[in-house]
């Protein structure tokens, strides 16, 4: 959506309200306290209230959303909303601050994260049927350095992927096969990207990794790895493991969309955040995931968004 549409159809507070309100009775309300899915809308308290005559509790608008316990106006929630989804690109927290005009920056700061939490909790509904490329990346974040609880010293950096600054990323990606281009070209590939996922995990072990394929990849599916030893015990997992044995320099290649995705997202991170914390590594891959997946929804990703603040909380 163009920000002239955006102010078009949602130029004040009460724009924004409406078409929340009718997002939440679409998708139904049910009763915190007995469960039930019949309410009546309260004009004069602005809520919500139970039919159960045992029961008359009473839900506000923004119960059970992302919005939940939020101070921030409907209008500053549509308008993050739309600024985030807008570009390909990403706006960091400051700049959100700025385009919103709001005074403080930790409430921008949150609610930016909130949003990306739920695009994370959106795209885990989903899993991957046909062929799927997967991969590890290792992204670097700008946690300080530990502090050693006996000495009080910090420790020294490790080097490598097992590196205190380094985050384990598992990546997959899956793809649909096209007829090869008859025009000779390194850039061109018998092969397309369709879906994204990213997940930070703790280790790139058998154990670790079974429980993240079983989730997120049908038993159908056709699963492409390079020769990681970690990778060996999932053939019984999907339909098909296809097992590349390539040096790094060939494992762009063969694994193209994986490490595109993973050169995609490092640049990103270090383009407009200028590094990210540990602790929310996952939420910026979700909505770099997230943006990749609906990449031809053209505006109909915002209302999509909205549609799914609606669904789930931040919680």
């Amino acid at each position: 959506m163009r920000l002239i549409d955006f102010k078009d159809n949602f130029p004040n507070e009460a724009a924004c309200k409406a078409e929340f309100k009718l997002l939440r009775e679409k998708s139904g309300i049910v009763c915190k306290k007995c469960k039930g899915k019949s309410h009546y809308w309260l004009t004069s308290k602005e809520m919500y209230q139970c039919k159960n005559n045992s029961c008359r509790f009473r839900t506000s608008l923004k119960s059970g959303t992302v919005m939940e316990n939020s101070k921030m106006s409907y209008f500053n929630w549509f308008l993050m909303t739309h600024l985030i989804c807008s570009t390909k690109n990403d706006f960091s927290a400051l700049e959100l601050q700025r385009q919103i005009g709001h005074k403080y920056y930790a409430p921008v700061f949150f609610m930016a994260h909130k949003l990306r939490l739920v695009m994370g909790k959106r795209d885990s509904i989903y899993t991957f049927v046909g062929s799927v490329e997967m991969d590890e990346g290792y992204f670097t974040h700008s946690n300080p350095l530990e502090v050693n609880e006996f000495t009080g010293v910090k420790e020294e950096l490790k080097r490598g992927v097992g590196s205190q600054k380094k985050s384990k990323v598992l990546v997959m990606n899956s793809i649909i096969k096209v007829k090869p281009s008859i025009e000779k070209s390194k850039h061109k590939h018998n092969t397309i990207p369709k879906y994204l996922k990213m997940t930070v995990i703790e280790n790139v072990k058998s154990k670790d990794l079974i429980k993240e394929i079983t989730e997120k990849i049908s038993e159908e599916s056709e699963l492409i790895t390079d020769d990681n030893r970690a990778y060996s015990d999932l053939n019984s997992l999907v339909k098909t493991h296809t097992v590349n044995n390539v040096t790094k320099v060939d494992a762009c290649k063969v694994l193209p969309w994986v490490h595109k995705a993973i050169s995609n997202a490092k640049g990103k991170i270090s383009n407009v955040y200028k590094g990210v914390s540990e602790q929310y590594l996952q939420n910026y891959l979700n909505e770099h995931s997230y943006k990749f997946n609906r990449r031809n929804f053209e505006g109909g990703i915002f209302i999509r968004l909205i549609s799914a603040c609606v669904l789930y909380t931040w919680y």
